[in-house]
């Protein structure tokens, strides 16, 4: 590691979280839709599964397609004191940065469904899967721009001293144009 900024692909990015995601996230319900602790009412939980996973899903789409639009129409090629990560390598990044938080999504999604009922996992499964149908616009604007565009791997938790920091707050993304 050179001690820049690795950046990741932005599509395989998005997927690999987005895929992530969504299998805790349905996990997480699984005891809020056999019922729970309290009487069964799989009509209830489904109602209200499909209206937090309608939402966040409808709101991310909303949210992040402009957010994308305006890093997209800034793209530069990378700075050369990054590292960019192998896709091949992208995977085991984010999972392994991932562990803690998709863990702590599985323990409240399953709590709070086994006490209530409410399958709360829905409402990050809608994020999962807007995350996921972003992925498809986001690969369509690749091709058309003619590179794989990359972006800054942040992890979890940013130290202050993080000399990347303000890097990360940005959200820049960078083209890498594929030669004839």
């Amino acid at each position: 590691m050179n001690g820049g900024p690795r950046l990741v692909g932005l599509v395989q990015s998005v997927r690999i979280q987005g895929a992530l995601l969504l299998a805790v996230s349905l996990v997480s319900c699984v005891p809020a839709f056999l019922g729970g602790a309290g009487e069964p009412d799989p009509l209830r939980s489904a109602g209200i599964g499909l209206l937090l996973f309608a939402t966040t899903c409808y709101g991310l789409q909303r949210a992040r397609r402009p957010w994308y639009r305006e890093r997209l129409e800034r793209l530069s090629p990378p700075p050369p004191t990054a590292e960019p990560v192998p896709q091949s390598e992208a995977f085991d990044l984010f999972s392994r940065s991932l562990t803690a938080p998709l863990l702590l999504v599985l323990l409240i999604g399953l709590a709070v469904g086994y006490a209530t009922g409410i399958p709360v996992g829905m409402f990050v499964a809608g994020m999962a899967a807007g995350m996921l149908l972003q992925s498809r616009w986001l690969a369509a604007e690749e091709r058309r721009l003619g590179g794989r565009v990359l972006c800054l791997y942040t992890p979890v938790r940013v130290r202050a001293d993080d000399p990347d920091g303000p890097l990360y707050r940005r959200s820049p993304f960078w083209i890498v144009r594929e030669t004839p």
